[in-house]
């Protein structure tokens, strides 16, 4: 058979990803809101696990927990994100879908890249997410104020059960 009848090779996934392979496995969370628009701190407690789709183009996290609201009892967090590379612009892509809300574009679409060691991607928020010596991941989320600063909302741990 000649190199003209092979048909053409299969896409590979961007070799960018292998750096999120410190997310996959399954992780208990535990951590608190800072005081703010969401209103007293509260404390957040699930499950999240990372794995590779088949094919290897994407990472999907998926969570289940709840953030005690105190009085008002504790609010279901539950959702599915979606990571992936695009080599246009260099940067990873977060697309994520939660009980908070319907998805919107502009809302739940995330960017970034490492600095240093850590995972940062910045949308309507800025999440955080490094890896410890210790084998934990370190795991912040801050919100933008207008003079273009962030103000922490939540700081959490991560810990591998699996």
């Amino acid at each position: 058979m000649s190199d003209e009848a092979m048909p053409p090779a299969p896409p590979q996934p961007a070799p960018e990803l292998k750096q999120l392979d410190y997310l996959v496995g399954t992780w208990k969370l535990s951590g608190m809101t800072e005081e703010g628009p969401m209103g007293p701190p509260a404390k957040m407690t699930g499950t999240e696990t990372f794995e590779w789709l088949p094919g290897g183009f994407f990472l999907v996290h998926h969570w289940e927990g709840s953030i005690d609201m105190g009085p008002r009892g504790a609010m279901p967090d539950v959702g599915y994100e979606f990571f992936d590379y695009d080599p246009e612009t260099s940067k990873f892509r977060s697309h994520y879908f939660s009980s908070f809300g319907p998805y919107n574009e502009e809302q739940s679409h995330y960017v970034g890249d490492f600095e240093d060691d850590k995972l940062v991607l910045v949308g309507p928020a800025r999440y955080v997410r490094a890896l410890q010596e210790d084998g934990s991941i370190k795991y912040d989320c801050d919100f933008p104020l207008p003079d273009g600063n962030w103000v922490p909302f939540m700081h959490a741990t991560l810990t591998k059960v699996n």
